[in-house]
């Protein structure tokens, strides 16, 4: 088994998505566990952990809250896609 030094370098695929989990779950960390975050050299907000965008912002500069800025559109799409996952027989 891979030790958390080893991630991402040895082991398996499931080592190397968990150490990419690892670095999101960084960035939305730093705000106390969830909620909005926003860049001050933004102009959007995030609300959405699964958006790219947002994830990459630098740790120095991600920011608790919405800023009084308009919710990032990677985000809206998001959270419009959510609903039941794996109901392929449409009930």
């Amino acid at each position: 088994m891979a030790t958390d030094k080893d991630k991402g370098l040895v082991g398996g695929a499931s080592d190397i998505v968990g150490g990419a989990s690892d670095i999101v779950r960084g960035t939305t960390s730093g705000l106390g566990g969830g909620g909005p975050w926003h860049s001050p050299n933004s102009d959007v907000y995030h609300n959405n952990p699964s958006c790219q965008t947002g994830n990459s912002i630098a740790p120095e500069n991600v920011q608790q809250g919405t800023g009084d800025k308009s919710l990032c559109g990677e985000c809206e799409k998001l959270n419009s896609a959510g609903g039941p996952v794996g109901n392929l027989t449409g009930l």
